[in-house]
């Protein structure tokens, strides 16, 4: 395991619409997603999407920490299915914007069908944090980044 390169902002792939990947092909990016893992943990995120460290890939990790699982999730191709109209503002911050912090409205709740690296259908409710983690990771994604999103409040 080895802790990868941060990209940061301006870096074209941070733009980018990630690649759909092949879940036939998913377990392919094992190491690949220890690697996030150990990249996520040295620099103390919640959070880490594949474009973040120079993959153009719909893959993601959230620390286990936030979704309150055994391990850290380790997911790909997501979809959001639902949004709750209720909305929270919460100040974020971004691996790939290491100096900037800002607030940030979305919605309260969602659920999210993902896929794990074994090809497997993950569905999941996401409430505070744990869902603020999900639509900023997918964010990436799509190329969103959070100065994309910051509010005056």
């Amino acid at each position: 395991m080895s802790v990868l390169p941060l990209v940061t902002q301006p870096h074209k792939i941070l733009r980018r619409q990630s690649v759909t990947i092949d879940l036939a092909k998913a377990n392919d990016y094992q190491i690949l997603a220890r690697d996030m893992i150990e990249t996520m943990l040295a620099n103390n995120g919640i959070g880490l999407a594949a474009p973040q460290v120079g993959y153009n890939l719909t893959l993601f990790i959230i620390n286990k920490e936030v979704a309150d699982t055994p391990d850290h999730l380790v997911l790909c191709n997501p979809t959001i299915t639902f949004q709750s109209a209720g909305q929270n503002v919460m100040e974020e911050g971004c691996l790939s914007c290491p100096t900037l912090y800002g607030n940030i409205r979305r919605p309260e709740k969602v659920r999210v069908k993902a896929y794990d690296l074994t090809g497997r259908k993950q569905l999941f409710k996401a409430k505070g944090l744990f869902a603020k983690v999900f639509q900023h990771e997918i964010d990436h994604l799509r190329g969103t980044l959070i100065i994309d999103k910051f509010i005056n409040e």
